[in-house]
C-alpha cells in the first residue's frame, strides 16, 4: 500500500475513533480535537460518508450568531467485529457493532482437556452460531479478536509458552480460527485487551493506568498516555510472576504473585481443609478452579468466615504485587479485570487499595485509586473486539484494509 493510502487511512481512522468514543461531533468539533484542518476533516468524513460508514443526523446547538453545526455519528450497523477470550477454565465470545456497542455475547468451557485444534474448531461453530443468531452476516464481520494469555509472538498468532499443555505450543491459533470463520483473526494478550477495553468503555478518568487481571491465572496491563504497553513477546507487565513468597510455582520459580494468590492456589488452600471443601462443594479439578473459586467467593458473600480469610490472604499478596506494578510505572489508578473478579471484587478492591495506601512509593503524593472494570468478567473480549474495529477500519465498505496498530 502506498505511504498516502496509509496516510488516508489513519487519519480516517483517527475520525471513526473519536466519533466511537464520544458518541456524535461535529466537523468543527473534529478538527478541534485533532489539530487537522477543516478541508482534511471535509475530505475524510465525505469519504466516510459516502462508504456507509458515517450519517448525519442533524443540526447542534447554534454556537454565536453561526449556523448550527451538523453532527456527525457511525452507521452501527456498517459492520461488526468478535472478541474470544480464552482461558484453561472458561471462554467468553461478545460481538460489537461499528459503534463499539455489545449486541451479542456467549460463555462457554475453557480449553483445559481439549487440544488447541478441537478448541478452534469448538470456537468458530459458536462464533457461526451466534452471528446467526443474532441476524449478523458474515461478509458484515471485520474480523476477530482472539485474546489468551502470554508470551505470544502476535505476527505469527501463536502462543510461546506450553501451558496450557505443550500442544498449545506455537500452535497455529489465528490461522486456523481465519480458516474456520473466514475472517481476520488477530491475537492479543488477556490483560492488555481488558486495559484497552477498559480505556475505550471511558470508566478510567485518566489515559495513564494499571490493571490487574485474574482469570485461572494473574497477569497485568499497562495503559501509557493512552496506549498499550505489550513488551517484545505481549508478555509485559506479568505481574503473576513477581517473586513476593515461597510457594512453588509451574513457571520453575519460587513464592510468584500467581502461586501464591491466584484462584488455583486459593482452591488448593481451601482443599486442604477437607470440611470447608466438603462444605461448598469444591471438587479442585483443575478444569474447574474458576467453578471452584467462584464457590467460596458466594461463600464469603453469605458471611462464611473461612472462605473470606482464604480469599482476604489471596487479596493481600496481590495487592503487593499491585504495589510493584505501581511503582514501576509511576501509576496512582488500579483497575481490576477478568471473571474471579465477578463476585469477590469488591473484596479484592478494598485490600489492593489498602496496600497501596501503605506501601506504595507514591502514596504521600496522592490517594491510589483501585477500581473494578467496568465489564468486569467481559473486559478482555471487548478489548479484543474493539483492538479489530481500531486496528481495521474501513475506507470502502466491503473492501477492508487493515492500517497501522494503535
Amino acid at each position: 500500500m502506498a505511504a498516502s493510502a496509509v496516510g488516508r487511512a489513519t487519519t480516517a481512522g483517527r475520525m471513526l475513533d473519536l466519533l466511537r468514543t464520544r458518541g456524535t461531533l461535529s466537523r468543527v468539533e473534529l478538527a478541534e480535537r485533532t489539530g487537522l484542518t477543516p478541508a482534511t476533516i471535509t475530505n475524510t468524513m465525505r469519504r466516510l460518508i459516502d462508504a456507509g460508514l458515517v450519517h448525519e443526523i442533524g443540526r447542534g446547538h447554534q454556537r454565536g450568531r453561526g449556523q448550527p453545526r451538523r453532527l456527525l455519528e457511525l452507521d452501527p450497523t456498517a459492520w461488526y467485529a468478535v472478541g474470544v477470550q480464552i482461558d484453561r477454565t472458561t471462554t467468553t465470545i461478545v460481538v460489537l457493532d461499528f459503534a463499539g456497542v455489545r449486541v451479542a455475547d456467549a460463555s462457554l468451557r475453557g480449553s483445559g482437556g481439549q487440544s488447541p485444534d478441537a478448541t478452534i474448531a469448538s470456537l468458530g461453530e459458536h462464533v457461526a452460531d451466534l452471528l446467526r443468531c443474532n441476524d449478523i452476516a458474515h461478509e458484515r464481520v471485520l474480523g476477530a479478536g482472539l485474546v489468551t494469555h502470554g508470551p505470544q509472538d502476535r505476527d505469527r498468532g501463536v502462543l510461546l509458552t506450553v501451558q496450557p499443555d505443550p500442544a498449545w505450543l506455537e500452535f497455529p491459533l489465528t490461522a486456523t480460527l481465519e480458516r474456520r470463520l473466514g475472517i481476520p483473526v488477530l491475537l492479543e494478550n488477556d490483560a492488555t485487551a481488558a486495559a484497552f477495553g477498559e480505556q475505550w468503555a471511558g470508566a478510567v478518568p485518566t489515559d495513564t493506568f494499571g490493571l490487574v487481571y485474574m482469570g485461572s491465572g494473574i497477569g497485568g496491563g499497562v495503559i501509557v498516555d493512552g496506549e498499550s504497553y505489550r513488551g517484545r513477546a505481549s508478555n509485559a507487565v506479568e505481574i503473576g510472576h513477581i517473586a513476593l513468597g515461597q510457594a512453588p510455582c509451574f513457571c520453575g520459580n519460587s513464592g510468584c504473585a500467581q502461586a501464591e494468590a491466584g484462584p488455583r492456589a486459593v482452591v488448593e488452600q481451601a482443599l486442604a481443609d477437607p470440611d470447608l471443601a466438603a462444605r461448598l462443594g469444591i471438587r479442585g479439578d483443575p478444569d474447574e478452579t474458576l467453578a471452584d473459586f467462584e464457590r467460596l467467593a458466594r461463600a464469603w458473600r453469605t458471611g462464611d468466615r473461612d472462605a473470606a480469610a482464604l480469599l482476604e490472604r489471596s487479596a493481600r499478596w496481590i495487592g503487593r504485587a499491585a504495589v510493584t506494578l505501581v511503582n514501576l510505572f509511576d501509576l496512582d489508578t488500579v483497575v481490576l479485570a477478568g471473571p474471579a473478579f465477578a463476585t469477590a471484587g469488591p473484596l479484592y478492591r478494598l485490600h489492593v487499595e489498602s496496600e497501596l495506601r501503605r506501601r506504595a512509593l507514591t502514596r504521600a503524593l496522592s490517594s491510589p485509586d483501585v477500581r473494578l472494570a467496568a465489564n468486569v468478567e467481559t473486559a478482555a473480549a471487548i478489548g479484543g473486539a474493539l483492538h479489530v474495529l481500531r486496528t481495521m477500519p474501513v475506507d470502502v465498505r466491503r473492501e477492508p484494509q487493515r492500517i497501522e496498530s494503535a
